[in-house]
């Protein structure tokens, strides 16, 4: 349907900020495709929430009561459900549909070999709730052995996963939605090193936040081998421009004017982000949501359009 109701314009039936189109140009077989701290939050305890009317998830802060992050490292996880029920299919899939398709595992969303995980913060939110914020201040410790072990559980599920379909790590999205809820120094003292980590095993980073991050632009520039950054609505461009010069900046519109404005506050948007951009490596990643005008979401492209820069739709299976 997406296709053939918008057939020169890229938009397209994937998950929007993870999936790379160009892994999608030939046809896949997307094994639990699933947000990766959802897996680790059943995998331990939770269990899944599926809604017709929202995102998959899972019940909230399975590990709320946890006193010794170091239990984490005792776990199984080849063994562990539901990690073996998607090696499972994983090796269905490739005994039956790898002539045809290509095996996609859970932590990867195409081909291109990139695996995505959600960063420390977000991951450790998920799975005991606000406490990890306080812990930041309160028990240092705690919060450190916390991130360690969440670090080293990414790792192993990665190269499991990556194992499994034999498919060879290229790079590594980590996507840290909760970052703009702290400041500079706890997102360098308790986030970075393991991010310095995983770069170090897995690069090129993605680096994504959500919301504004503008007060976090200077300490991310300490990310090892950062090669695209992934802001959310309200971050300025113009600081991060000024901050990273060259880099690939993926810019997530401003979700208030695409919301609640009017195609002419979505084209004046524009115009200034392409301004305050100054020629550098840009990407607009628009998710449509729910209750989003869809002439506000197509007025990115019509702008682009008429600016002298359209933006093609690459065919995907």
């Amino acid at each position: 349907f997406v296709a053939e109701r918008f057939p020169e314009i890229p938009i397209y039936n994937i998950e929007a900020h993870l999936v790379q189109v160009e892994g999608r140009r030939r046809p896949v077989a997307l094994v639990g495709g699933l947000q990766p701290n959802l897996i680790l939050g059943a995998a331990l305890g939770a269990k899944f929430a599926f809604s017709e009317e929202r995102d998959p998830d899972i019940t909230p802060t399975p590990l709320a009561d946890l006193a010794d992050p170091d239990a984490l490292g005792a776990i199984d996880w080849p063994t562990r459900w539901p990690i073996d029920l998607l090696l499972g299919q994983v090796s269905r899939m490739r005994a039956t549909h790898s002539h045809t398709h290509a095996i996609v595992t859970p932590f990867f969303w195409d081909t291109t070999g990139r695996a995505t995980i959600h960063g420390l913060l977000t991951t450790a939110q998920k799975l005991i709730g606000q406490r990890v914020f306080t812990a930041l201040l309160d028990d240092p410790p705690f919060a450190h052995a916390l991130f360690e072990r969440i670090t080293d559980v990414y790792v192993a599920l990665i190269h499991t996963f990556a194992d499994a379909a034999d498919l060879p790590v290229t790079g590594i999205h980590i996507g840290d939605c909760s970052l703009c809820m702290v400041g500079p120094d706890q997102f360098t003292e308790f986030v970075l090193p393991r991010v310095n980590r995983l770069a170090q095993l897995f690069g090129p980073v993605r680096f994504h936040s959500c919301g504004n991050v503008d007060h976090l632009l200077p300490a991310f520039r300490a990310i090892e081998r950062l090669a695209i950054l992934n802001v959310g609505s309200g971050t300025s461009v113009a600081k991060a421009r000024a901050t990273f010069g060259p880099i690939r900046i993926d810019l997530t519109p401003d979700l208030k004017r695409i919301t609640y404005g009017s195609p002419a506050d979505v084209n004046a948007w524009v115009r200034r982000t392409l301004d305050e951009n100054d020629d550098g490596p840009l990407e607009i990643q628009d998710h449509l949501d729910l209750a989003q005008p869809p002439a506000n979401c197509l007025q990115i492209f019509r702008t682009l359009a008429d600016l002298g820069l359209p933006c093609r739709r690459e065919r995907i299976y």
